[in-house]
């Protein structure tokens, strides 16, 4: 996230303000403008040049300090001196949506080629396997909600924009998107809103990647139209046999070591799920730029993925020439939500040793993803109520009681729900709280879903047993 702007006229304020031990100042990206004909100049270099969190330095006017320069001449992070701040306004305009970019966290799950149904999986407690089966089934729910609830087109739109202007309230420019956003939605396509400088695609993607239901829910409506459109320009144009398509489309990220380690390195052959919309473009050399070069100081590397576009009647990954809708020109490509890619291999490339996944899109024949997609649209559209069981127990497999509550409630707001899933429902917000020791929580759903199996006799021991458990525990 880049910081806001902040002016020091003394250095210590400036050194202090850069040095804070404050957890949300950490997660800052900053751009440092130092006159050079400022005495205070020369501390601030020399104090902070090494700070992981600034991007780059500019300097105003020629007449800085010669020794700071000296020490400071291969600093990569200095872009040069200038005599005005127009000399180089496009070139920080540029390295702030590079370093965006760079910064911007790629959110995905992975499945490591084990023949695990949803239920052996619960068994094993796999929490790894359990995120990528959770990411599939919360995608399914987006894209299928407004076919069982009882929710107007316009009343969700509404409810969105409604959302937007109170969760920015006091920002000017965001009121102002929200106002065009409102007015002039269905004159443009949702790939161009995604695209657009603001707020919407950061807002969408992060609570894609946090797997954040609320907010996913407030803006399912958007999420849907994107979706909905990329698979409309990908079965009408992409399998054209007229449309031109490269092979190999790239996308460059900063990543936690850690996290490549553990979840990519050793898993050539497994499943890979991107969670949020993915951007890509044709151009190597641009994706290598967004990726840059890894910081070891912060525990992150660069990484290439390409991605193999190779398809036919069977692809099962729908995406979009961008360019064209955005009046764009860097070959961009957006692939939708939750796409699901094959680790082929991994090789260092040869000029920067970056490391390079090659991934492949999955198709309606991959054995694995066939099986592990068709028993998840079973739970989702058998008459029981499994898919309410699978998603909260793999929520609880995942350790988070608090999201899988926060699921059962939406779930309870729609108003046709019918007694039985209501109950099972209940039952489940009792078994989050149970899992979480909020016992007094807990036996407040049991007892409401109790009374709803009683009414319509239903069986009760599991609840009955569960709500004992949480009355032992008030003990």
């Amino acid at each position: 996230m880049l910081a806001p702007l902040e002016r020091f006229s003394d250095a210590d304020q400036c050194v202090e303000f850069l040095t804070s031990t404050n957890d949300e100042k950490q997660k800052m990206l900053y751009f440092l403008i130092l006159s050079g004909t400022h005495e205070s100049s020369e501390v601030i270099l020399k104090t902070i040049h090494d700070f992981p969190n600034i991007i780059s330095i500019y300097i105003l006017k020629e007449e800085i300090y010669e020794d700071s320069i000296s020490l400071l001449k291969n600093d990569e992070k200095i872009y040069g001196r200038f005599t005005a701040i127009a000399c180089f306004y496009e070139q920080l305009k540029q390295r702030m949506l590079q370093s965006e970019r760079e910064h911007e966290q790629l959110g995905f799950d992975v499945w490591h080629g084990t023949e695990m149904t949803p239920v052996t999986l619960i068994q094993r407690k796999n929490k790894q396997e359990a995120m990528f089966m959770y990411g599939q089934l919360l995608k399914l729910f987006l894209l299928d909600t407004y076919e069982t609830e009882d929710v107007t087109y316009d009343d969700a739109f509404k409810k969105m924009i409604s959302f937007f202007r109170q969760s920015y309230p006091n920002s000017r420019s965001h009121l102002d998107f929200i106002e065009r956003l409102q007015s002039q939605y269905k004159n443009y396509t949702p790939i161009y809103w995604y695209a657009l400088d603001s707020f919407l695609y950061r807002l969408v993607n992060k609570a894609l990647r946090e797997h954040d239901v609320e907010l996913l829910v407030e803006m399912r409506i958007f999420i849907r139209d994107l979706h909905q459109q990329i698979v409309h320009l990908y079965e009408n144009e992409i399998r054209s046999e007229n449309t031109m398509v490269p092979s190999t489309v790239y996308r460059g990220v900063l990543m936690p070591v850690n996290e490549f380690e553990k979840k990519i390195l050793n898993h050539t052959g497994g499943l890979l799920s991107v969670n949020s919309f993915l951007s890509t473009t044709s151009n190597k050399e641009l994706a290598l730029a967004f990726a840059g070069t890894g910081q070891i100081y912060r525990n992150e590397m660069a990484v290439l993925f390409a991605i193999s576009l190779v398809h036919d009647a069977t692809t099962s990954a729908p995406f979009a020439f961008a360019d064209p809708i955005i009046g764009g020109a860097e070959s961009e490509y957006l692939l939708t939500m939750g796409t699901v890619y094959r680790i082929r291999n991994i090789e260092h490339l040869a000029d920067n040793g970056i490391p390079c996944v090659h991934l492949l899109l999955t198709s309606d024949n991959d054995p694995q993803l066939t099986s592990l997609t068709n028993y998840t649209y079973r739970s989702i559209r058998d008459t029981d109520e499994r898919f309410l069981t699978y998603i909260g127990a793999i929520l609880n497999i995942m350790g988070d009681h608090g999201k899988a509550a926060e699921f059962y409630k939406i779930f309870l707001e729609n108003i046709n729900l019918d007694d039985g899933k209501r109950a099972t429902a209940l039952h489940n917000l009792g078994s989050c709280y149970t899992s979480a020791g909020l016992y007094t929580t807990a036996i407040n759903y049991f007892l409401q879903a109790l009374a709803l199996k009683q009414e319509n006799h239903r069986p009760l021991e599991e609840t009955l047993c569960n709500l004992g458990v949480a009355y032992a525990h008030l003990k």
